[in-house]
Formats: structure tokens, C-alpha cells, sequence
């Protein structure tokens, strides 16, 4: 891999971090080498600064950026400009311009994937739940369906955490739980409580691994996203919802 290769991937992967594209074990990674690492710490506010200025598109600071980047690349003529805004002047030094086209570069990639992948929302379909069949059930049971069905997930999670104290190898909800977690981003716990169900033989083993390929598509890990996918079986309920994910993917 070349220096520029490896420029790449590190721009690509601070766009992910100010775009909050990454997991929280990815953020909490992340944060740790910033913290670890005075040298990637002072790559990464260099290239957060001239971000701040590239993502906004209709910024003066952003035009004269991207002229420059033009008239860079046709006579190789870096020079410094001066920006001035009613607020504040900005100094471009002639390296940053090279920072500045690998920002776009990189959010480009972001837009292409953004476009040409689907999204969660193409297949998440919002459930609802019937946990209160029986006439005896409890005031938390009830508020959990209710929680869930008016897509209140944060508040459904405490009321899942609650009945999963008193039945804590309640498949159902476990899985209604993870869904939960799915919809509030909550990655790491969902993925564990959706591998648990997956592998098991009840009735929610291809469920979970439908959800769980959703989570990855979610967060935009899309090899990940198929793997799962092509685990569900013809079998299965969900085999032509995954047949559908596969052939966007």
C-alpha cells in the first residue's frame, strides 16, 4: 500500500467519523488513537478544519477552495489565497489545497456509496408486536407493546429490559428488544443479542438474521449486510426480502 493509499483510507475514515457513519465500538476505537496519538490527533484537526469549510456547499470559503483545486490541476500553480467573509478571514496555505481535494475525494465516495446502496429505510418495515394476548398480564408487558408499537423505542427498551429480569431466556423478547436497539443505533449490544437468537432453533432464529443483516446495512457494512443475507435460507419467511437486499446489493 502507498502513502497515498494509506492518505486515503485515513481521510475516508475521518469522513466517516464526523459524518457519525461509524459503529460505537468503531467511535470509541477512533477516539482512543486521537487520544493515543499526538501525529493522527493533528492530521485529523487539519483535515476537520478545511471539512468544516468543504461541507458546506454554498460557502464563499468553498467556491474559492474548489477554483483553486481546478486551477491547480491544470497548470500546477498552487497559490495561496485570502478569503474574506463578513465574519473572519481565512489563510490558505498551498499544501492544504492537496488535503482539500482528498476531503472531496473522499466525500464523494460517501455520496456514490450513499447513492448507488440501498438504505435502511428500503427494507425496514416497522413492526408491531401483540405481547398482551393473555388477560393476566402485567402494566410493563403493556406498556412495552405500546412503547414498541408507537415506535417510542427508547422507551420500549426499558420496559424489554425490565420483563427480561424476570424471564431472561425469553426469546420473543429478545428479539422485539433487538429491534429496539437496531432502530436506536445501539450496534454493538443488538449485534450480540441477534447472533444469540440467530443460532438458536425457535421461531425468531430467521428473524434475528434478518434484522441483523438490516443492522449492518444501517450502518453501511455491506459485505457484512450480504453475508448475512445469504445465510437465510429458501426455507426461511424471509428468503425473498433477502433475495431482494442481495440484488441491490
Amino acid at each position: 500500500m502507498t502513502i497515498s493509499d494509506m492518505e486515503s483510507e485515513a481521510h475516508e475514515l475521518f469522513v466517516a467519523y464526523l459524518e457519525k457513519e461509524l459503529s460505537s465500538s468503531e467511535r470509541e476505537t477512533f477516539e482512543r488513537k486521537l487520544n493515543e496519538d499526538s501525529k493522527f490527533e493533528a492530521e485529523f484537526l487539519e483535515f476537520k478544519n478545511i471539512y468544516i469549510i468543504l461541507e458546506n456547499r454554498l460557502s464563499p470559503e468553498r467556491a474559492t477552495v474548489l477554483e483553486t483545486i481546478k486551477q491547480a490541476n491544470s497548470n500546477f500553480n498552487y497559490k495561496p489565497s485570502k478569503v474574506t467573509t463578513e465574519k473572519k478571514v481565512i489563510k490558505f496555505k498551498p499544501w492544504k489545497y492537496g488535503i482539500a481535494a482528498s476531503i472531496l475525494l473522499a466525500i464523494g465516495i460517501f455520496i456514490f456509496n450513499n447513492f448507488s446502496k440501498p438504505t435502511y429505510s428500503d427494507f425496514a418495515a416497522r413492526e408491531t408486536i401483540s405481547l398482551t394476548v393473555r388477560s393476566d398480564v402485567d402494566e410493563t408487558t403493556k406498556n412495552a407493546e405500546v412503547a414498541f408499537n408507537s415506535a417510542d423505542y427508547s422507551k420500549a427498551l426499558i420496559y424489554f429490559n425490565e420483563l427480561l429480569k424476570v424471564e431472561p431466556n425469553n426469546l420473543q423478547l429478545q428479539y422485539y428488544k433487538s429491534v429496539a436497539l437496531v432502530e436506536l443505533s445501539e450496534y454493538d449490544e443488538a449485534d450480540s443479542l441477534l447472533k444469540k437468537i440467530s443460532e438458536s432453533n425457535s421461531v425468531y432464529a430467521s428473524k434475528a438474521k434478518w434484522i441483523k443483516a438490516l443492522s449492518y446495512l444501517k450502518q453501511k457494512r455491506y459485505k457484512e449486510a450480504k453475508k448475512v443475507a445469504n445465510s437465510i435460507t429458501s426455507s426461511d419467511p424471509e428468503y425473498q426480502k433477502a433475495q431482494k437486499l442481495l440484488s441491490k446489493l
